[in-house]
């Protein structure tokens, strides 16, 4: 009989001992475990804001003072950096200093045009280029009478008691031993500048310095003694009344060197009326004002040479004599109603006048350039001298825009 099999122990279960089973325990997760009490806030997401480059802010400034600006440049001694016009002129006078620094001869130079045709700015253009030791440069405005300018040429002072003669052989001297081309602006403007004239003959038949003069007179060399003219030979250099394209350019140029800023239109404009006679110093003075006075527009302007036009007749009205004045308000008021020249036999007779003095006082104002004179042959066949005034101040008097009950 087969043994019995015991059992296993596997196998074997106690009623006594039940089998004691752990229960499982889960591990919850920190992001499982919710509590109904607290309940985690969302988190938004940082919003960057882009920085803006620097040039991108937009800054409020202060409004700035208004820039300043140089009148200097419209002055009438401004000698400015480049000349826009008178190339030709330019080129003649260079020539002349230059064959004298190269041969120690050269032509002697007019320099002729109207007044404010640039002959004084040309020819200081020209020289600041140059040594200033090179010239003796006299201002015919500025100075005295013949005595003054002949002492200024020789670099000295002149002694009261001594006379314009006395200093001839000075100068003469004086250029032996330092030569130097003697400049004389605005000669004509002189008390006595054909005794001057006559002086100079001498000093250049001794020492030959070139001498350079300007004049706004067409009949200088015409009023010189012969022997002066074949002596001294002067080579005329032209300065043409400018045109409004050149007054243009002259002012556009001097504006900008002022640093203002002026509208093109005003610009034309000026040049427009200061060509009607040609010179820059109407139109640079113009100009200057209209800065002045902050007239920059074509109606400023127009209002503004109005008032100038006034002023300048008032002016001078003003600076003549009062026989001067006499007479001028007599051709004046002569010319208006009979429309033709004026015999100058007509003024001794009707102002009671000497014929010398009236001869003194026409050719005085002939001087101003406000009156011409000619000769006509009269009916019995001898000549005599007529007078007619600037057509001009006719039409004003006329309009009625000069009184002429003032004169």
């Amino acid at each position: 009989m087969p043994k019995a099999v015991k059992s296993s122990k596997v196998l074997k279960y106690s009623k006594s001992k039940k089998l004691k089973t752990k229960p499982l325990k889960l591990k919850q997760s920190k992001v499982l475990k919710l509590s109904s009490s607290k309940v985690p806030k969302r988190k938004e997401p940082k919003v960057v804001k882009p920085k803006l480059p620097k040039a991108a802010e937009v800054k409020v400034e202060k409004p700035q003072p208004a820039k300043p600006y140089d009148l200097s440049v419209f002055y009438e001694d401004f000698i400015p950096p480049r000349m826009v016009v008178r190339d030709k002129q330019i080129e003649q006078i260079k020539q002349a200093i230059d064959n004298f620094i190269k041969d120690g001869v050269a032509s002697n130079l007019q320099l002729q045009g109207v007044t404010g045709s640039g002959k004084t700015s040309t020819l200081m253009y020209v020289i600041k280029d140059y040594d200033p030791n090179l010239f003796a440069i006299v201002k015919g405005k500025q100075v005295k009478g013949v005595k003054e300018v002949l002492a200024q040429i020789a670099g000295l002072t002149p002694l009261a008691r001594q006379r314009a003669p006395e200093l001839v052989p000075v100068v003469i001297k004086a250029l032996q031993q330092k030569r130097r081309i003697i400049v004389i602006d605005d000669v004509t403007a002189i008390s006595s500048w054909l005794e001057l004239l006559g002086h100079l003959d001498g000093i250049y038949r001794a020492v030959q310095v070139p001498i350079f003069v300007t004049t706004n007179s067409f009949k200088f060399l015409d009023k010189l003694p012969d022997d002066v003219r074949h002596t001294l030979l002067f080579f005329r250099v032209d300065f043409p009344a400018y045109s409004a394209q050149d007054l243009y350019q002259i002012v556009k140029d001097r504006v900008e060197l002022a640093g203002v800023s002026i509208p093109d239109e005003t610009l034309k404009l000026i040049a427009a009326y200061a060509a009607q006679v040609g010179s820059a110093r109407d139109a640079l003075t113009m100009a200057r004002t209209a800065i002045q006075l902050r007239k920059t527009s074509p109606e400023g302007i127009q209002e503004l040479q109005k008032i100038m036009e006034e002023q300048t007749f008032l002016d001078y009205i003003s600076k003549l004599a009062p026989k001067e004045r006499q007479v001028f308000g007599y051709l004046i008021q002569r010319y208006v109603h009979e429309k033709r020249p004026i015999p100058v036999r007509d003024i001794s007779r009707d102002l009671h006048l000497s014929p010398s003095r009236t001869s003194q006082l026409v050719t005085g104002l002939e001087q101003y350039e406000v009156i011409q004179t000619r000769t006509e042959k009269g009916r019995e066949g001898g000549n005599y001298r007529v007078i007619a005034l600037d057509e001009s101040l006719v039409e004003k008097a006329q309009k009625g825009e000069i009184d002429i009950s003032s004169i």
